[in-house]
């Protein structure tokens, strides 16, 4: 959801950082829900853990937006690949932490 909803902003000719933002912000309500009602099927404190997610998010969110600002220029590659690989990382440690600390 997310790598659509950024691709589609991009090519609707928004700068990275804006689309990131909303992308982010739609994947970001998106799994909350499914995280914590079908994935791990939390019934942990409600209030915690949306303020641990809406934290993790926004470290997610500023670090796309540095990937993003800084890769393409030091290593040449585009916008795109980039926020794939930063999405991949995001997965990684954001599937970490909901199972073991968000939603346990």
């Amino acid at each position: 959801m997310e790598f659509g909803v950024f691709a589609v902003l991009q090519l609707a000719g928004l700068p990275f950082r804006l689309a990131n933002a909303v992308a982010v912000f739609c994947s970001g309500s998106f799994n909350y829900v499914m995280n914590r009602n079908v994935t791990f099927k939390s019934s942990s404190n409600y209030a915690r853990s949306i303020a641990m997610f809406v934290a993790m998010y926004c470290w997610n969110l500023l670090f796309s937006n540095l990937m993003m600002a800084w890769i393409p220029g030091l290593l040449g590659w585009p916008t795109m690949a980039v926020k794939i690989v930063t999405m991949g990382m995001q997965a990684v440690w954001g599937f970490l932490l909901c199972r073991y600390v968000i939603f346990k």
